[in-house]
Parts: structure tokens; C-alpha cells; sequence
């Protein structure tokens, strides 16, 4: 078993990740911990913010709000969707998600990375720039999000600007996955499960954004993907520890290989907190060059998708 890397406060990316940029085959997996950065809530924010709403309104007084706060959020946000459905009130979580501008932090440097994406968040602040250059001239490709789950295709993630939109989007909130039974519908949904299995199959996965606390959404997912180990690097982690918590980064970057074969990268948190996750993906900037996978590797894997069908 590979031994832990050093916790530091910045490192070059791994060969791995830089040789699947020249491939065509870097995908980035963005967590809550990456739109947190720019002042939109954590999940546990959001399931606060939308509790408070409630009891804003009259639908539960400080002594509920107080008992449900010792809940997980997932379960707070069910409870209060069915709270606001017993009421007949529209909870409206978008108004918490009001869009912001990229800014100059970690999403302007994902989007200048400019690979293809999966995302848990609400949000659409990623916008990858992949920049493609033929006969002198330069072509950006145009964004192409995909919110619904019948539209979810692997094979989509070949194309330059691709996000994907794993758990819906604000623009459309009925897509938006947020309650237990949005979950469990969702990821027994065929179409979830062959998407995430051709793309943790086929792809090189970096996860950003994915903390302590949002270990439950990103391990779910691999469950569901039904990522088995590999004797192939093609699974990263970017997660932030303190440096009292070497021996439970240690432990987790055992788990996380034996279990799921993601390799954890820890980065310290105990100067810049979570700043530092933006200060290394600003470095991986100048660091990985991405570009279209050729032509026969993306028919190749084309095949490959529709021949499991």
C-alpha cells in the first residue's frame, strides 16, 4: 500500500493528472467546498438557511428550529420540504444560491483549466474555457451544461465546455436534487449509475470541494458508480487537514484507496484554511495544458459506451 504523502501547503500536480490533460481524459469532480470560496453556503449552510425561512414565516418557532439543527442536513432539508409541501409555501432555495461572478478565485482557474466537469452544486459558475488551436487560429468552445439525468451520457465529457450538472441546476429547480427521496429515485435512476460507471471507468478524476463534510455526498457516489480498486492512478482527491490531523489523514488516505482507489491529496489548512485549495488549483493552472482527445480514442470510447448499452 503507498504510503501517504506529506501534508503541504502547495504541490505540483500529480503525472498522472498532467498526462490526462494532453489525453483529453481530465474530468474535475467540484464539491461545495469550491463554491463555499465565493460565500455560497455549505450543504449544512443552505439546510440552515432554508429551516430559518421556515420559521420565518411562522411554520416553526426557535424550540423546532433548535431540535433540527441536530440533524444532518440532508435530513433537515427533507423535513423542511415537507413542512413548506404540508403548507402549501414555495421554499425557494435559489435565493440562496444567488449567482456571483467567477471573481478571480478558484473558479476563474478551474474555468482557465478549462477541462470538462461534473458538479454537485446548485450553482453555474463553472464555465470551462478549453481553447482549441487549428491552422493559427484560436476556437474557445462554447459551455454545454446538462441538468437532466436522462441526458446524462459519458460519452458527452469528449466534448470541450461539457458540465455536467449531477444534482440539477438553479436555473432549472425542478432538477435540483435535494431531499432523501430526491436522492434515492436519483441514484437508482439507470442512466446515473452507466454515466457515473463510464466515468470512473474511463476517465481521470480529480474531486475539489469535496471536505470532512461533504464525505458522505462524494462517497455515495462512488458507491453508486460502483468504483472498484485499480492498479491505475485515475482517481484523486484534493482534501484540506490540519496538521494535528496527520494521523486521520493517514487513515483516510488508506481507507480511500482500499475502498474506492482515489488517492487523497492533503493540503494544510492551518494558515490559509480552505484559501489554500484555491492557491494550489491557481499553481495547476500554469501547470496542466488540456486538449481534445483524438479523434480514434474518442470514437474508441464512444464504441465502448454504446456497446454497453
Amino acid at each position: 500500500m503507498a504510503r501517504a504523502p506529506d501534508l503541504r501547503e502547495i504541490f505540483d500536480p500529480p503525472d498522472e493528472i498532467v498526462q490526462a490533460g494532453l489525453n483529453g481524459d481530465l474530468v474535475f469532480f467540484v464539491g461545495a467546498g469550491a463554491s463555499m470560496l465565493l460565500g455560497l453556503p455549505s450543504w449544512s449552510g443552505l439546510a440552515a438557511r432554508a429551516l430559518d425561512d421556515l420559521r420565518q414565516n411562522g411554520y416553526l418557532n426557535y424550540s423546532e428550529l433548535e431540535q433540527l439543527y441536530g440533524l444532518d442536513p440532508k435530513k433537515q432539508l427533507s423535513i423542511a420540504y415537507s413542512i413548506a409541501e404540508d403548507n402549501r409555501y414555495n421554499l425557494d432555495l435559489t435565493k440562496h444560491l444567488a449567482s456571483k461572478s467567477e471573481g478571480d478565485g478558484i473558479y476563474k482557474a478551474v474555468n482557465d483549466i478549462g477541462c470538462s466537469c461534473v458538479t454537485t452544486n446548485y450553482d453555474e459558475l463553472l464555465a470551462p474555457r478549453f481553447v482549441d488551436t487549428k491552422d493559427g487560429s484560436t476556437t474557445a468552445a462554447s459551455v454545454n451544461r446538462v441538468f437532466e439525468k436522462e441526458k446524462f451520457f459519458a460519452k458527452l465529457l469528449n466534448e470541450p465546455g461539457t458540465v455536467v450538472h449531477l444534482h440539477g441546476a438553479t436555473s432549472k429547480p425542478e432538477t435540483m436534487i435535494v431531499t432523501t427521496k430526491h436522492y434515492l429515485e436519483h441514484y437508482d435512476h439507470e442512466n446515473v449509475q452507466e454515466f457515473l460507471g463510464e466515468l470512473f471507468e474511463k476517465k481521470t478524476i480529480l474531486f475539489l470541494g469535496y471536505g470532512l463534510e461533504e464525505a458522505e455526498i462524494l462517497e455515495h457516489i462512488l458507491r453508486r458508480g460502483s468504483v472498484k480498486r485499480t492498479s491505475n492512478r485515475r482517481r484523486f482527491a484534493l482534501q484540506g487537514f490540519f496538521l494535528s490531523q496527520k494521523p486521520l489523514y493517514e487513515n483516510l488516505h488508506t481507507y480511500y484507496e482500499n475502498s474506492f482507489g482515489v488517492h487523497l491529496l492533503g493540503f494544510v489548512r492551518d494558515h490559509d484554511n480552505y484559501k489554500r485549495l484555491e492557491e494550489i488549483i491557481k499553481t495547476w493552472r500554469n501547470q496542466i495544458e488540456v486538449r481534445k482527445p483524438p479523434l480514434a480514442a474518442d470514437n474508441d470510447f464512444m464504441d465502448e459506451v454504446l456497446g454497453n448499452e
